[in-house]
């Protein structure tokens, strides 16, 4: 009875160890998920802070708080946050330090720290956003090449072409009557010269940038009609040069309506 006795104490002790270390395994468990929320709400206050102070433009202090956890260390949070935060300042538009290259490198920087962070995913938006701003840079740098292009063209053109082409499209800025005179000769003209002349200076007239009426479709419409109509002119040339210049200038117009869009669905 007595050996029964103490096998039983024995057990009874082992069972309340196992007890213990069941109840220390499960209050780890339930802390974890309590913790992680802890250190997101931790973060998305850090966050919220940092971008009122960025809102109230300061951002030099920002760059220098964020720099400083980073030296402390870039892999441990809050270095998300600060890395982050670097990544949007070095894209605000209202920065004149403004870098995209810099805030590109941050935002790697994080993705490649953090890879399950929640700020990665809008760091990965953001690097597809920069995507976006090389092509539109593409673009642009392709407009003022054909620009050139064009102003070379058209003054090789304009030693070889008829006299009558030399004089200027609008005498001291009156694009009104410039409009109602080529017009005039398009009606007289119908579809036979000088209507190629008229429908060319109307094109340069809705696209001249001291217009008040500057009207790009309009302008485009007319060099369209020349280059239909009169494929033989050698005005029609000069309008295809135009026409690609607009298709460009539309690129880089719906690169930017996406760059917008972009930017406003990151800063919700």
């Amino acid at each position: 009875m007595g050996n029964k006795s103490g096998r039983t104490g024995k057990y009874v002790l082992f069972y309340f160890a196992i007890s213990i270390i069941i109840t220390a395994l499960l209050n780890t468990v339930s802390c974890a998920p309590v913790q992680d929320k802890i250190a997101a709400l931790r973060a998305q206050q850090q966050l919220e802070h940092y971008r009122e102070s960025m809102a109230a433009g300061f951002f030099e202090t920002i760059i220098e708080q964020s720099e400083q956890v980073l030296a402390e260390n870039e892999k441990e949070p809050p270095a998300d946050v600060a890395l982050y935060v670097l990544g949007e300042i070095y894209a605000h538009h209202d920065y004149k330090g403004k870098d995209y290259a810099l805030s590109q490198y941050y935002f790697e920087k994080l993705i490649e720290n953090f890879p399950n962070s929640k700020l990665t995913f809008e760091a990965k938006t953001y690097l597809s956003l920069f995507e976006t701003i090389t092509a539109k840079e593409k673009l642009t740098a392709a407009a003022e090449e054909k620009a050139s292009q064009k102003k070379i063209i058209i003054e090789t053109k304009k030693r070889s072409v008829s006299p009558i082409w030399h004089h200027k499209v609008v005498e001291n800025k009156n694009f009104e009557e410039a409009e109602q005179n080529n017009l005039q000769i398009l009606q007289e003209a119908g579809k036979k010269r000088p209507a190629d002349e008229a429908l060319y200076n109307l094109g340069l007239i809705y696209a001249h940038v001291d217009n008040p009426a500057k009207d790009f479709n309009k302008s485009q419409a007319y060099f369209q009609t020349l280059t239909q109509e009169f494929p033989d002119s050698e005005l029609a040339e000069e309008a295809q040069i135009w026409l690609g210049l607009f298709e460009t200038i539309e690129k880089i117009q719906q690169i930017d309506i996406d760059i917008e869009k972009q930017k406003k669905q990151l800063t919700r």
